[in-house]
């Protein structure tokens, strides 16, 4: 690494810094001698120091920004590869193999990444100095489930003391009597034996529902007689009172 862009256009310009105070030039030779490591010198501040020092109306402005920034440049390819791991030669003894500005790039990238983790860290352990974690686990504390008797006996009684009702919503109205319909059929088998499919051809569930009421009613009294003679099967009504 050396610094042949910086010519004599630097040679009045002079650095202050907390590792180095003294001409430009000899700070490079410092570096390039390896008195001064790279990492002690502030690039950023020494950037700053050359643009508060810089006047664009000197005749060798040119060269002297021109000079500035080839060396400045050198100084920052140095410290990259200073600060990138060291590439060992291979087993055959072949020299080391140089580095693109592409990984150069990228491991400059990844060290800026670790670095930040680490200043994140530090200003974690700093904030948490004092405070240290336990392993001392609190017991759970032994109680009495406490229950009011009246208020046991209150509830028993309300549970204990509703009353179950059907639902009715589906019932309509009632429109007819068991005693009506058990005279309708009387009437009917009047004319003879009558199926109950017939008798109740003409008639609504609920109807239907009392009609069956009544034909059980008439078959106790022994006024009719069911004969089915299949389960599920067709149901007829026999007349078992002598037509008067």
């Amino acid at each position: 690494m050396t610094f042949e862009s910086a010519g004599r256009s630097l040679a009045d310009f002079t650095v202050e810094l907390d590792v180095y105070s003294g001409p430009y030039e000899w700070l490079l030779a410092l570096i390039l001698k390896d008195e001064l490591e790279i990492f002690e010198v502030p690039l950023r501040e020494l950037v700053d120091l050359y643009a508060g020092s810089r006047d664009p109306e000197a005749p060798n402005a040119l060269d002297r920004d021109t000079d500035f920034a080839g060396s400045a440049a050198a100084l920052i390819l140095l410290k990259s590869r200073t600060l990138s791991p060291a590439v060992e030669p291979d087993a055959e003894g072949d020299d080391a193999v140089a580095v693109s500005p592409e990984e150069l790039a990228e491991r400059l990238q990844e060290y800026l990444k670790i670095r930040r983790a680490s200043e994140d860290l530090r200003a974690r352990f700093a904030r948490a100095a004092g405070h240290y974690p336990s392993a001392h686990v609190v017991p759970p504390k032994p109680g009495r489930l406490r229950v009011a008797e009246d208020r046991v006996t209150l509830a028993a009684r309300r549970a204990f003391s509703r009353l179950l009702e059907p639902p009715v919503r589906h019932l309509g109205p009632i429109t007819v009597t068991l005693q009506e319909l058990a005279g309708l059929i009387r009437t009917s088998l009047l004319r003879g034996p009558v199926s109950y499919e017939e008798l109740t051809r003409n008639m609504d569930r609920l109807r239907s529902a009392v009609a069956f009421a009544a034909v059980l009613s008439l078959a106790q009294e022994g006024s009719v007689k069911l004969v089915q003679p299949e389960p599920l099967g067709a149901l007829t009504l026999e007349p078992l009172e002598t037509p008067g």
